[in-house]
């Protein structure tokens, strides 16, 4: 018995194919150069992005042109910074010091326990003593 056919459920798998398959840049690896305008005149594929070094200035440049071959190529220019990583720095610009805990370091830890027991034996001393004076009798009124 052959199978009922649907127009409107059919997609040929071809076609699917096509649907799934958007194109993505391709890296072209780093290319070193001695300026940016031998960068800027780099000949670059369609679909590929290249990255270049240039060699006498601390500048790193890309290039990507798109798919077809009318537009215009993307540049940009990014400046290098050497970074001192024998000390690791930390940078105070994202912290925010409202919410991280606080902490106590053990020798001003040690000040304030020493205070506490020096108070909690005053309370101790006096709680001993009102307990050995005799409760005070009340009079009442019309008693001598």
């Amino acid at each position: 018995m052959p199978y009922p056919y649907y127009p409107q459920f059919y997609q040929p798998q071809f076609q699917q194919q096509m649907q799934n398959n958007t194109p993505q840049i391709q890296n072209g690896g780093f290319v070193s150069v001695r300026s940016e305008d031998e960068a800027r005149n780099y000949p670059v594929a369609p679909g590929t992005s290249i990255t270049f070094k240039n060699e006498i200035a601390p500048y790193i440049y890309t290039k990507t042109m798109g798919f077809s071959q009318l537009d215009r190529p993307i540049f940009d220019r990014f400046k290098l910074i050497k970074e001192d990583v024998s000390e690791p720095q930390i940078s105070t610009e994202n912290v925010q010091t409202e919410n991280l805990p606080q902490y106590v370091l053990q020798a001003d830890f040690e000040v304030i326990r020493g205070q506490i027991d020096v108070l909690q034996g005053e309370v101790d001393l006096l709680k001993e003593q009102s307990a050995k004076k005799p409760a005070a009798k009340v009079k009442k009124e019309g008693e001598e």
